[in-house]
């Protein structure tokens, strides 16, 4: 699908986007093809332009994924769940890492990972958060 585009601020090359076939139509109302991207907030601008996401979103939509991490595995610390004490102790080293991914001097630009893919990180150069006192 085309998109088509108006430049409806020159400052900060916000647009106005139709999508589809129809290059008359576009064309009639001052829309011409080009390169268009949608910013964090749906608006499109030129390709190029759109700005970043703000820090105080992207720390606020981190904290939202640790949370429900944290809220997910919660059930695994329950004393009858069924886990080994090995596996209940990876479940805390990794709960420790959710909880303390915020005094990671890259917050908010850092990857909330989850249980399988923070399991993986311990076997590779990368350090984890969490596990460099635990042992």
């Amino acid at each position: 699908m085309k998109k088509y585009a108006k430049v409806i601020n020159e400052e900060t090359k916000l647009c106005e986007v139709g999508l589809g076939t129809n290059n008359n139509f576009y064309a009639s109302i001052g829309m011409e093809e080009m390169e268009v991207e949608q910013d964090y907030a749906g608006n499109w601008y030129l390709a190029g332009y759109a700005p970043a996401k703000p820090e105080e979103v992207l720390a606020e939509e981190k904290r939202a994924d640790r949370d429900r991490l944290l809220n997910n595995s919660d059930i695994r610390m329950l004393p009858d769940f069924p886990i080994s004490a090995e596996e209940k102790e990876l479940w805390l080293l990794y709960r420790k890492y959710l909880r303390d991914i915020t005094d990671d001097p890259k917050f908010p630009n850092v990857d909330v990972l989850s249980f399988e893919n923070w399991l993986g990180q311990i076997h590779s150069k990368e350090p984890v958060l969490g596990l460099n006192n635990a042992g």
